[in-house]
């Protein structure tokens, strides 16, 4: 008797666009994804739902009525339970026989286990989440990981690849360890973001450092993974794509109807320089 859930089965509209050898790859890859919200959720279901193996998701806040905007894991349902039990719930029902881990945030004590074995780190911490996430890049880096991060803005998004041998993390965003947290954070956001296409339509994306948040839309959230899972997927199976390494930066935006890319040679000093900063 055919078992309904087989990998064969669950994975067999893929192919076509994946072969039955890439689709056997990738079973045997394993991502991480720290951040279980905007922008995690999806990607950690999109990259299972396109045949990723094993996950790692990391996350230590709970859902609440205002992530409804954006976040796919927020419902009425799932107010006051944490993100990564709902998405492990989530991922496990996709795929049963997936291989999933699952940390309450990234730190100095877990970063090690957390990155073990790991293809590809994709970043879907929150923004204001600086000093793990400086720390995450750094053990990637060193362990030879290639990772992503894809930020949405406005009504598009951004995307920025760093690759284990090239421009690291902090020379790109210019932080250095005498910062204060603030100016680490201006730093990574003026890095994130070196375009400003959306000043076609708005002046300013709403990034409150008072109230720790900033504005965001669904829709974009949605673009946010389809760029950082399209890469992943390549990566994952070699496959050759345009996405080029940090200090290339790839920026989308519907609303302003532009894609564009561009080559910040010395990260986020060109960026102050340009902007008088």
């Amino acid at each position: 008797m055919t078992n309904k859930y087989a990998r064969e089965v669950i994975y067999s509209r893929m192919i076509g666009l994946v072969s039955k050898d890439e689709l056997r790859i990738l079973a045997d890859k394993t991502i991480a994804v720290p951040g279980c919200g905007g922008v995690g959720y999806t990607h950690a279901e999109t990259l299972v739902r396109m045949g990723v193996g094993g996950i790692k998701i990391a996350d230590f806040d709970t859902f609440g009525p205002e992530n409804f905007n954006r976040q796919f894991g927020a419902t009425i349902h799932t107010v006051d339970k944490k993100k990564a039990d709902v998405l492990r719930e989530r991922l496990l029902s996709i795929n049963p026989a997936l291989r999933i881990e699952q940390y309450n945030g990234v730190n100095e004590e877990n970063v090690d286990d957390f990155l073990k074995n790991v293809d590809v780190l994709c970043d879907a911490m929150d923004y204001f989440v600086i000093e793990p996430r400086i720390l995450m890049y750094k053990k990637a880096r060193e362990l030879g990981i290639p990772a992503v991060v894809s930020c949405p803005i406005g009504f598009g998004g951004t995307l920025h690849y760093f690759h284990p041998n090239c421009m690291s993390f902090e020379d790109y965003f210019a932080i250095t360890p005498d910062m204060t947290e603030t100016e680490k954070l201006i730093n990574f956001g003026i890095g994130l973001d070196p375009l400003h296409l959306h000043k076609a339509y708005l002046e300013s994306p709403k990034l409150d450092f008072e109230e720790r948040k900033v504005a965001s839309l669904s829709s974009a959230c949605l673009l946010a993974t389809t760029l950082t899972s399209t890469f992943t997927l390549a990566k994952l199976l070699n496959r050759e794509m345009f996405f080029k390494p940090v200090p290339y930066v790839y920026q989308i935006d519907y609303m302003a109807g532009k894609f564009e890319e561009v080559y910040v040679d010395n990260g986020v000093n060109d960026l102050r320089v340009n902007d008088k900063l």
